[in-house]
């Protein structure tokens, strides 16, 4: 059976900043939570969020014969002027190198990626931070940011998805469910959007500007 480490270490080896798997399934906690949260208008002029919910939410109806959910970090520094096209260009150079992993070591199946589109970075109705997180990657923060506990929130997520099992060996060190004692982007968003029970995008910045990393730059994650 194809490893998990074996998987990471190609990630590492293409470029990424780290790597984990986790099996395809139907993401139920978070669609009861998107499902309100849209509902509740917090995603404001997002309406592309009302369409294709369960696409989003198993993305096994996204991609047929979905079994494993690679999703690899990679750091701003490293992203460069269209991170969508970095990523996605590590994804295809490690999918090469899985393809040649699987030859060489007599595990190759036909069918082992779906013809349709597996590679995303967001590009896609995906749960890419909640992919990282079900991975082991790393929680969300009270910046409502993915964070890293060594990168910090300052990457771009991206997925490949396979059509075969994933033993997944590599061991998950405990992670919070979020950051609970240290207010520093609460208090230092300008917007005063964080810090309430459900994020409000309407009232974020970066939600109408795109400009804002207030949140990101203050977060002791990002100095360490």
């Amino acid at each position: 059976m194809l490893r998990e480490s074996a998987i990471r270490r190609l990630a590492l080896s293409v470029g990424f900043d780290d790597c984990l798997t986790a099996p395809a399934a139907r993401l139920d906690k978070e669609a009861a939570y998107m499902d309100s949260w849209v509902d509740a208008g917090f995603a404001g002029n997002m309406t592309y969020l009302e369409r294709n919910r369960e696409l989003r939410y198993d993305i096994r109806r996204l991609v047929p014969g979905a079994k494993t959910v690679v999703v690899c970090l990679l750091g701003f520094a490293k992203s460069g002027h269209d991170y969508h096209r970095t990523v996605k260009s590590l994804l295809y150079n490690l999918q090469q190198q899985i393809e040649d992993y699987l030859k060489e070591n007599d595990l190759w199946q036909d069918d082992w990626i779906s013809p349709t589109q597996h590679i995303f970075c967001d590009s896609a109705p995906v749960l890419e931070r909640s992919w990282a997180v079900r991975a082991g990657l790393g929680f969300f923060g009270l910046n409502r940011q993915l964070i890293h506990p060594t990168l910090g929130s300052l990457v771009h997520p991206g997925e490949l998805v396979l059509n075969i099992p994933c033993f997944q060996d590599v061991e998950r060190k405990p992670l919070p469910e979020t950051c609970i004692q240290c207010m520093r982007c609460v208090n230092a968003c300008p917007a005063k959007a964080l810090g309430q029970t459900d994020w409000d995008a309407r009232r974020c910045i970066a939600y109408t500007t795109h400009r804002c990393l207030v949140c990101q730059e203050v977060c002791p994650y990002n100095t360490i």
